[in-house]
């Protein structure tokens, strides 16, 4: 791997959706991007294909962020020439909307772990890597459910993301004296592969309860995560950025 003097940033589930966007954003503002993937190589390379069509720099690492040994593998082959300037934990785990009183114990318990365990280790190497730079930013992507349930089933991800946002502020309050900036985005429904099965009428009493008046795309995640790694946004660090287009304003 040749050295570079852009910016690295590293992005979990890097490879689709909302990952895929933010890839191509950080990219087009100069970043060379680890674009990370967990088994689908061809749309991380397409994602790579892209961005170098735009004439940026990135390239796919494959890693399982779940597994530390494999997490911390991820971020020092991302760290080109043994630097990370931004760190995008995208990659989140799945879960099957279950009402409480059906949901077992062990799925409620798999899926608020590996919350965490995806973004632990490398929160713990990228401080690393970041306090020996005297500067780095971190950005968790969330979601809007964490401040409560928009519909049944949402327990185990609303806790899930809940505590994310939680560990996020314990890791700002800790990381500021080294000089990283660590912030949370918490997207309300956004329009990808993922949310596809999603019913129109749906999707489109969504967007009608919605101020700006659509539901939200990835480039919009993207855009404002790239805001936050950004020097705009040099002051801001703890906080929870809500992207909903106003969904959430009018919530009990």
């Amino acid at each position: 791997m040749q050295a570079t003097s852009r910016p690295t940033a590293l992005v979990t589930g890097g490879s689709r959706g909302i990952g895929a966007a933010t890839s191509r954003e950080l990219a087009a503002r100069g970043y060379r991007v680890a674009v990370n993937y967990f088994s689908n190589r061809e749309a991380a390379d397409q994602v790579v294909a892209l961005i170098e069509a735009d004439g940026g720099e990135a390239f796919a690492v494959q890693a399982d962020v779940y597994d530390p040994d494999q997490a911390a593998g991820l971020l020092e082959r991302s760290a080109v020439d043994g630097r990370l300037d931004v760190l995008v934990c995208n990659a989140g785990a799945r879960f099957t909307p279950t009402p409480v009183q059906k949901l077992a114990w062990d799925d409620f318990h798999t899926k608020v772990t590996n919350e965490l365990a995806s973004v632990y280790t490398l929160t713990q190497q990228a401080l690393a890597v970041m306090g020996a730079q005297g500067r780095g930013r971190i950005v968790y992507v969330s979601s809007a459910v964490a401040d409560g349930p928009p519909t049944v089933g949402m327990a185990a991800h609303g806790t899930a993301k809940a505590a994310l946002n939680t560990f996020a502020r314990f890791v700002a309050y800790e990381a500021g004296p080294l000089g990283v900036n660590v912030n949370v985005v918490a997207p309300g429904f956004v329009r990808t592969e993922a949310s596809a099965g999603m019913p129109q009428e749906f999707q489109r009493r969504l967007a009608e309860s919605t101020p700006l008046g659509r539901v939200a795309e990835p480039l919009d995640v993207a855009r404002a995560i790239a805001m936050l790694v950004g020097e705009d946004a040099g002051f801001v660090t703890g906080e929870v950025v809500t992207v909903d287009g106003g969904h959430g304003v009018g919530r009990p």
